[in-house]
């Protein structure tokens, strides 16, 4: 019996159902009534799991053998992926404690996410960072649940509106399940770090068809263990201990004992902080001797210029509060519901509950008050800078006719943060036949909710004193008031009502012409509150997120799929999606054509959108500090000039991101041509060309990009002392407007463009070996030909693919973009016995410069090192980097999994990543975490233990 097109679990069967079509549905015509299953990116039912868009499918088994513990883990290893996701590692700044998805390297938000077909609420954050504006939590959804994962790689705006620009990702859960399974799992590398237990079960009991009813409860709970960068040993720590000082001996000279640095010149901003006026710096060195170092370059990477040279002084070891690895807990539970109300009606009904808890570890916190902070405040009150200088006279003030600036450490005070990301999901409804008419409807209510706790954060009040009541350093340190513990707390919801229905209109020469039609309406909301200390403005060094919006959105969808031929067929689709401020239709078509039984064509054209975030249009903003160059005062980023000191060349700042509710959205046009080759029956071969452009993106303009084109971007802000005493004086010139760096005000605007372009290409080969089993390979490659990006319209365009995009072109905000990534995987299946061997590829990233916007450098220079051209600015900083590429290398590693299902009902799996132990590539960027978090990871080589039990 040929089964070319019998529906198969995985990636296998998707290719197998493609050059065959009509072959194989004349031969079962006669044996078996031919499925129809809905597809992701559609809604219309189909015998084939290909039509027109690509969609590659992953299994609950391969899920399984890949060893992922989570959907994120599992997601990153698929080759289309790539920059731009928020990774749950470590504490991720706007986005700590989630995981998202990015498709394209378009970020999450082009990337919509799919529960069972519906949308999940994105979480209660505010990330103003490039394509985050929209943070769909992966965490949310329990890994054990899931029955595929089906990935449409392309544009579905048309069927599922905003959002879905580069894709979609469906994750597609148990829907029919009786009996009971448990299993348990282990995971740790050979030193033991990067622990992982969990535990989940499903249980299901009622047959629909005799019972007329079924339900089933999932659960998943699992705890991750903390590592810290000390015990993380499968990286290039000779290179980062070399070039970056990673684990070096010094580690910070701020303690409780006192750093004070003389004021040369009225106004607070010209401070001794260089090794030239050492002797107008007096530090204290009351400490245990074990933690006393004397400075040294050599010893302890310092610059040249460092005031800790030939000094002896107090150490801190932050390393221990650094992590590759934070701790945390998850529990997942998700319960379904199915009714059969009579033979043509069935309802249903979901409840989830997911709860993710993240706790970061932190050092105490420290005042250095060489230049101002800011003090945010929201409740309508005004941002402020505070400057913690002892005035003469002062009890701890060693210059007795100067004031001084002091750094110095909370010792003793609780430091660091913890996140909780709690979703709650319930949906309702009813699917059935109603004559010609296939159709469902149900509501949906879907809401997230987020508590963030920071620890130890300096109160104004209290430390403000030692300057207002002469109150000694070392009793405001021992006042437990003099720090607070904060809660910020957020929500995101989503209420939506939705009814579809599908039927034939009659036949064509190639079969029946498909409709499906649809409408829904939601409501979404977000509220963000930041502790009434931050909005008050009385917390030192800690910004305010705001948000409190609400919008009802209307959409009316239809698709018509048309096969005119036997073979050639062709599908359209139509959105209108109505916004508050805006209203969008979005085409696309696609078609497929069966050249022969071993050959096929399809091709895709279509239109999308993205409305802007809730965020980005709603009442409130986003505050943040950012690590900056003044590039009037640090042109080359390394050395001041004129008056300038060192602090102006690696500067944190205030910076405060309003939301624009003039906002348009970003459109898109995407557009995809494929072949579908099947030399042989056991060989399928899927070649896929996309290419997708969007225009009018919203982003965040970055606050360097401000800083150095301050007059390109309307809206924006530099803000500077304005101080005449304190402007720039080079070679006996004042220099206009250049006072220190205070803040940069961004903003969100619809800036320019964003095209990409590549290949994907999929190979299966299925072996029988006879007595000895079944063998079966699976070769997925995404190849990145381009990745143009113009941050504004009539900016100048250039490919920056195999490149990190900031760093190729100096004017863009753009992250790592590798041009080949690619997955192997080869199973035999012999008996009980299922081994599984795989492969993951990711190619280089160069760091090179070759253009800032317009100007094209005659020849490229590396960002770090040395040896630049003489008109080379804001470079990286890291003198002692010498690599010969300028390039993050590429990485490639095996894994094996072994499952063992022997013993009755009992099924053991073993799993092992990174086979080889190699560690990850040097990235001159990541040298706490040493190891790029977007592309790799420092875990080496890793097991994991299973062992599943069903009861019967």
């Amino acid at each position: 019996m040929n089964n070319k097109l019998v529906l198969k679990r995985g990636v296998l069967a998707v290719a197998v159902a493609l050059g065959t079509t009509q072959f194989a549905i004349a031969q079962q015509a006669a044996e078996a009534p031919v499925t129809k299953v809905f597809v992701t990116g559609s809604n219309i039912k189909r015998s084939d799991k290909e039509g027109s868009s690509p969609v590659q499918t992953v299994s609950a088994k391969q899920i399984a053998a890949s060893g992922a513990n989570t959907v994120a883990e599992l997601l990153h290893s698929i080759p289309a992926f790539g920059s731009g996701a928020s990774v749950d590692i470590v504490d991720g700044g706007f986005s700590r404690g989630a995981a998202t998805a990015s498709l394209r390297g378009l970020g999450s938000s082009s990337t919509l996410v799919l529960l069972n077909g519906r949308r999940i609420a994105s979480s209660a954050y505010a990330d103003p960072n490039q394509g985050k504006s929209a943070v769909y939590d992966l965490n949310s959804i329990p890994i054990s649940a899931i029955e595929r994962v089906e990935i449409f790689k392309d544009g579905a705006s048309a069927v599922y509106g905003s959002d879905a620009i580069a894709g979609v990702i469906n994750f597609i859960t148990k829907t029919d399940y009786t009996g009971f399974d448990m299993a348990a799992s282990i995971t740790a590398n050979d030193d033991g770090e990067f622990a992982r237990k969990n535990v989940s079960g499903v249980i299901g009991f009622g047959d629909l068809d005799k019972d007329r009813f079924n339900g089933f409860i999932s659960f998943d709970v699992s705890k991750r263990d903390s590592t810290t960068i000390a015990n993380a040993t499968d990286v290039d720590q000779a290179a980062y201990s070399y070039i970056n000082a990673r684990l070096n001996p010094y580690s910070s000279s701020l303690t409780d004992q006192p750093f004070f640095y003389r004021e040369r010149t009225p106004g607070g901003k010209n401070f001794a902080t260089t090794y030239a006026l050492r002797a107008d710096v007096i530090n204290r060195t009351n400490c245990d001797p074990s933690q006393r170092l004397v400075g040294n370059i050599a010893a302890h990477n310092l610059s040249a210029t460092s005031v800790l040279i030939d000094r002896t002084f107090c150490n801190f070891n932050l390393n221990d509060y650094s992590e590759v690895q934070s701790a945390g807990k998850d529990a997942n539970i998700l319960a379904r519901g199915t009714f059969k109300v009579n033979e043509a009606m069935t309802a249903f009904s979901e409840v989830s509950y997911a709860r993710t808890e993240r706790t970061y570890l932190g050092a105490p916190r420290t005042i250095s008050s060489t230049s101002s902070s800011t003090v945010f405040a929201a409740d309508g009150k005004p941002s402020s800078q505070f400057q913690l200088i002892l005035p003469v006279g002062h009890p701890d003030n060693p210059f007795p006719t100067s004031r001084t600036a002091v750094g110095f450490r909370f010792m003793g005070h609780t430091g660091g943060s913890d996140n909780l990301n709690e979703s709650y999901r319930v949906l309702a409804g009813l699917k059935g036949t109603t004559g010609a008419f296939d159709w469902e409807t149900g509501v949906l209510w879907n809401r997230t909710e987020r508590t963030e706790h920071y620890l130890g954060m300096l109160y104004r009040p209290v430390v403000e004193r030692i300057m207002t009541e002469n109150r000694t350093i070392a009793s405001t340190i021992a006042d437990p008031n003099s720090t607070r513990d904060l809660e910020n707390k957020g929500f995101s919801q989503v209420m939506q009502i939705d009814a579809k229905a599908s039927t034939t209109l009659g036949k064509l020469s190639g079969g029946d012409i498909g409709l499906a039609f649809g409408a829904e309406a939601r409501q979404e909301k977000i509220g963000l509150t930041p502790d009434a200390a931050t909005r008050a403005g009385e917390i030192i060094g800690l910004a305010n997120s705001v948000a409190d919006g609400q919008r009802n959105v209307k959409s009316a969808f239809i698709e018509l799929r048309t096969p005119f031929f036997k073979n050639f067929e062709m599908d359209f689709a139509g959105r209108y999606d109505k916004y508050p401020t805006e209203s969008s239709f979005v085409p696309k078509a696609g078609s497929k054509w069966t050249v022969t039984e071993q050959v096929a064509v399809r091709a895709t054209y279509a239109r999308g959108f993205r409305a802007p975030a809730l965020t980005q249009v709603s009442p409130g903003g986003v505050q943040s500090f950012q690590t900056v160059t003044d590039s009037i005062r640090c042109p080359d980023g390394v050395n001041p000039i004129g008056t300038a000191d060192r602090t102006d060349c690696s500067k944190s700042v205030s910076s405060l991101s309003k939301a624009n509710p003039e906002l348009k959205p970003e459109k898109s046009k995407s557009a995809s041509l494929g072949l579908i080759l099947q030399p042989t029956k056991n060989l399928d071969i899927l070649i896929d060309y996309y290419n997708i452009k969007l225009r009018d993106e919203t982003a965040l303009l970055g606050g360097q990009t401000v800083i150095d084109h301050p007059n390109q971007y309307p809206g924006a802000e530099v803000l500077r002392d304005t101080n005449p005493a304190n402007l720039l004086v080079v070679n006996g010139v004042v220099v206009p407007n250049s006072g220190p760096l205070l803040q940069v005000n961004r903003s969100y605007i619809n800036q320019g463009s964003t095209q990409v372009a590549g290949v994907d290409l999929e190979v299966t080969l299925r072996n029988s070996l006879g007595d000895y089993g079944r063998l079966s390979s699976t070769v997925n490659w995404s190849y990145l030909g381009t990745y143009k990006r113009a941050m504004q319209p009539g900016d100048a365009i250039h490919n920056t693919a195999g490149s990190n995009g900031g760093l190729s072109d100096w004017s863009l905000s753009a992250g790592d973009n590798p041009r080949n990534r690619a997955s192997l995987s080869t199973n035999w299946t012999y008996g009980v016995h299922s081994t599984t061997l795989s492969a993951d590829f990711v190619d280089h990233v160069s760091l090179l410069r070759r253009y800032d916007n317009a100007v094209v450098y005659p020849t490229p220079y590396c960002h770090y090192g040395t040896g630049q051209p003489s008109s080379a600015y804001q470079l990286g900083g890291l003198p002692k980097y010498t690599s010969s590429n300028c390039e993050v290398a590429s990485w490639t590693t095996f894994g094996l999994n072994y499952a063992y299902t022997g013993v009755k009902n009992l099924t053991l799996a073993l799993n092992i990543k990174n086979i080889l132990d190699k560690a990850a590539p040097y990235d001159p960027r990541y040298p706490t975490e040493g190891f790029n978090t977007q592309l790799h990871n420092g875990m080496g080589r890793t097991f994991r233990a299973t062992a599943k039990y069903a009861f019967k």
